[in-house]
């Protein structure tokens, strides 16, 4: 894909850093339809008609953005779940959400726009996104999340009541911890952010989910 973008990716690094900066700050500010693109060049420090030579269109920037973060947070995401160390899997759960956690915290604005690109999707890139949110389903919660991260080799599955899959267990456990972070994301949207904060009451959150996961797939006793 980056290929169709030669012009910039043969820009210095630092060139290109701050543009791409820039641009992901001003789509998360004002969405995609009253982002400037005068206000990216003017803060890059670049002319519009340089802007254009780069991605021809405004659209085209922002599909750009969309499959640098996308690649971006799926790299650091893969790359904190390698300490991962419980072999309890409700425990494991919780490893893997403070991992992405700190992620998040890292690279805070381009979650934002990855959260807003991949939930509301710009009328203007609708048919595109379409094929990149199935694209990312498919390969990263259908195949990297569930195969190597929520292992379902840890449910003790001597104890699981005999109308309750394992399958099941995962994807509903995986689909809270993935909810929270968003509703996280979305509450703290353009407000001081108290990170510690979050993180304890997403944590707080997410035990009291667990637990009622725990009671109900579980046999008594």
């Amino acid at each position: 894909m980056f290929k169709l973008y030669s012009a910039f990716e043969k820009q210095p690094q630092e060139k290109r850093a701050l543009i791409i900066k820039v641009a992901i700050e001003e789509f998360v500010k004002n969405g995609y339809e009253k982002a400037s693109t005068d206000v990216i060049t003017r803060r890059a420090g670049i002319s519009k008609g340089l802007l254009f030579h780069y991605f021809k269109s405004k659209k085209n920037l922002y599909l750009y953005l969309v499959h640098y973060v996308k690649d971006l947070l799926t790299k650091e995401v893969t790359e904190a779940f390698k300490q991962v160390q419980a072999d309890d899997f409700f425990e494991r759960v919780k490893e893997i959400v403070l991992l992405k956690r700190k992620v998040i915290e890292k690279y805070l604005q381009e979650a934002y726009f990855a959260m807003n690109a991949l939930t509301h999707p710009p009328v203007a890139v609708k048919k595109e996104m379409e094929e990149i949110i199935k694209e990312h389903y498919e390969t990263y919660q259908e195949g990297f999340m569930l195969e190597r991260v929520y292992m379902k080799d840890l449910i003790q599955t001597e104890k699981l009541r005999e109308d309750i899959s394992v399958d099941t267990v995962v994807k509903i456990t995986m689909l809270i911890s993935e909810q929270l972070a968003t509703k996280y994301l979305t509450l703290y949207k353009n407000k001081p952010i108290d990170i510690a904060h979050i993180m304890d009451s997403s944590i707080k959150e997410l035990n009291e989910y667990l637990e009622i996961i725990k009671y109900g797939i579980y046999k008594p006793g």
